[in-house]
Parts: structure tokens; sequence; C-alpha cells
């Protein structure tokens, strides 16, 4: 599952925006654009939120398999 976290280890409550699975290589094609703008359309002064891959279903995350890096401050 593709969702977003408030926190840069990916941990705490997630948001997700899309599911799939992935080929026996692991690669999977996601088309996420439209569901991230629908979740982030119209808000203002909200904290940061990462980009994360969760094992797992919206209903059962399980681990966090990859996070978004980050730009140096």
């Amino acid at each position: 599952m593709l969702a977003l976290s408030a926190r840069p280890d990916g941990g705490g409550v997630l948001e997700p925006v899309a599911a799939f699975t992935t080929n026996p290589a692991g690669s999977a094609i996601v088309n996420a654009i439209g569901p991230i703008r629908q979740v982030v359309r119209g808000e203002k002064d909200v904290a940061r939120r990462y980009l994360v891959i969760v094992a797992g279903t919206a209903t059962q995350p399980g681990p966090v398999m990859q996070i978004q890096s980050r730009r140096p401050d």
C-alpha cells in the first residue's frame, strides 16, 4: 500500500493513497497522482507528510517497506 505518514520514519497513523500488488520480481506501477491530489486538496497549514510503502492493506497494514528520502535541511 502507498500511504502518507506524519512521521519521517513511516510510523504513526497512515493515510492510505493507493493499493497495489507487485509482480514476482517485486515491481509494480502505481498511478497515485490523482489519489494524492484528493488526499491533500484544500488543505492549508498542515504538517509535512511523507510517502511510504507498507506491506499489507489499508485495514491491516504491515511493516513499512520503504520511506520517502528526506531533503537536507
